[in-house]
């Protein structure tokens, strides 16, 4: 670490403790009782100007997580911290893992009761603005100099503030519970994160161990642990891969691994710019994942991957990414009992929930992957491939998921190279030259979705299609398919092309 880096690093830590605030405020419009903590960021992060800004792959501009200088977000009238973070708005792959990168902002806090969200946006002129999750019915006030947006919030979640109907420079406002267990940094079972800019390669979680990143903090690099038992992460901080450049299919490094792991937990931290995949789970047993956010913009930015897991929660976070949001996979042995509820997505490339394509990787026998759920999710966007997809490119029997209360708020499926795969579900037996690895076919049996929205876009088809005669899909039960306020109770209405050679019994009420 360079010494201009250090001193900056204290001199964040010193700011921090200066103005880091807790305060309780009364207004007379309603906001009363409140608390808020925010963490203002590492002083040594550079302002993002213009030439920041601009679409570019990574080897034509810096791509560093940078503080935020065109929009300015005030809670109950404080300023809170805005970082400026990169995203991928393409909808094609590109082969040279060099994609063009834009840029968003990105603010974080804690808060309890009601609190008053203004948001100045210098550089634009507003005409409109939407807050996501509709399901919150915000109905923010444009001030008149269309510069200034506020609105309240009661209740903590993800906010997604979008300007003038385009997801372009789109502010995400994580707008967390107040943190109840913030651990001594004087333990020695735990690896304290403390505020400012730190660069610390990869660290190695050994059993027992905690990691915790506190608000306030960057943390450049990775988390990993092979083999242990009983290690956390958590914290208000950022974990952060924009100093490594892309893996281009060679070097990953994926910011949260854990591999052969038993009783994990990852609660709270931010995750931004992953060089590849985000959170990676192999052949863990007994894994909660809880209020964790991600933001992933290069190739293969799967979201949260859960390769060969068993007795997984996954709840209560954020993932926008440019692969598949949320993906479950078999390698070297079955998946079992993974859980994903109260979760919003944003997937800007590939699938928004996806099981396969790898269902046997390693060749075992009687692979299976069952026992799936994926519940109380939104997706705000999903522009590329399907949202509900199941792909079994191997021999594994892929039997009990469901699929409970999905709402898409903007399905724009098809978009980019995704016009080969324009499908809202898919549910396939297929042979992959990419991801296939055993020569037999499996199957697809025992599937519920029950109650899936889409609000706005298109009207995206489905698609369902087995093998042969003997690899099938079937027993698969849709009910409560709302397509753009239109309530459809057969395959006509729902625009699902269902193979009959190769399924079984397929109801849609």
């Amino acid at each position: 670490m360079t010494g201009g880096l250090k001193r900056n690093i204290i001199a964040g830590t010193v700011l921090f403790t200066a103005v880091f605030m807790i305060f309780i405020l009364r207004f007379s419009n309603g906001v009363k009782n409140s608390k808020v903590i925010l963490y203002p960021g590492p002083a040594s992060l550079r302002d993002a100007g213009k030439n920041d800004r601009y679409p570019a792959d990574e080897s034509e501009r810096n791509i560093a997580l940078m503080h935020c200088t065109d929009t300015r977000l005030t809670v109950n009238n404080k300023d809170c911290y805005v970082y400026d973070t990169n995203v991928n708005h393409s909808r094609s792959w590109s082969s040279t893992y060099l994609p063009k990168l834009s840029r968003t902002p990105v603010a974080c806090f804690d808060f309890a009761g009601t609190v008053k969200i203004r948001i100045t946006v210098s550089e634009r002129s507003i005409q409109h603005v939407t807050v996501r999750p509709l399901a919150y019915k915000i109905r923010p006030e444009i001030e008149a100099d269309h510069h200034h947006v506020t609105f309240v919030i009661k209740k903590p979640d993800t906010y997604t503030v979008e300007f003038n109907n385009t997801p372009e420079r789109a502010l995400h406002i994580f707008a967390n519970p107040i943190e109840k267990e913030i651990p001594p940094e004087n333990n020695e079972n735990i690896i304290y994160i403390g505020p400012g800019e730190w660069n610390k390669g990869t660290i190695h979680l050994k059993s027992g161990q905690s990691l915790y990143v506190a608000g306030g903090a960057v943390l450049h690099g990775t988390v990993k642990a092979e083999g242990v038992q009983n290690v956390k992460i958590s914290g208000r901080g950022i974990i952060d891969g924009s100093l490594y450049s892309g893996w281009k299919g060679q070097t990953p490094y994926v910011p949260l691994e854990f591999n052969v792991c038993r009783n994990v937990t990852i609660n709270g931290v931010l995750v931004l710019n992953a060089n590849a995949w985000v959170c990676q789970g192999y052949e863990d047993d007994n894994m909660v994942i809880d209020g964790i956010k991600i933001i992933s913009c290069r190739p293969n930015g799967d979201g949260i991957t859960l390769q060969s897991c068993r007795n997984v929660e996954v709840k209560n976070c954020f993932v926008r990414s440019w692969d598949d949001s949320l993906v479950v996979k078999n390698y070297y042995r079955n998946s079992y009992d993974i859980s994903f509820s109260h979760i919003q997505l944003w997937t800007d490339f590939a699938q928004s929930m996806e099981i396969g394509y790898e269902t046997n990787k390693g060749k075992e026998k009687n692979s299976s992957i069952r026992k799936i759920r994926f519940c109380d999710i939104t997706v705000l966007h999903s522009f590329h491939k399907p949202v509900l997809s199941i792909h079994n490119a191997d021999d594994a029997a892929v039997r009990d998921i469901t699929y409970r209360n999905i709402t898409v708020e903007d399905c724009q499926t098809g978009s980019g190279d995704g016009k080969i795969m324009p499908y809202l579900i898919d549910f396939s037996i297929v042979r992959n030259s990419s991801w296939s690895s055993t020569k037999k076919r499996g199957t697809i049996q025992n599937v519920t979705v029950d109650g899936l929205s889409i609000l706005s876009g298109r009207a995206a088809p489905s698609r369902i299609q087995g093998f042969d005669e003997a690899h099938t899909v079937s027993d698969v039960r849709i009910s409560n398919l709302l397509i753009l306020g239109k309530r459809c109770k057969n395959a006509t209405d729902g625009k699902i092309a269902v193979d009959k050679k190769t399924t079984g019994t397929i109801h849609i009420q």
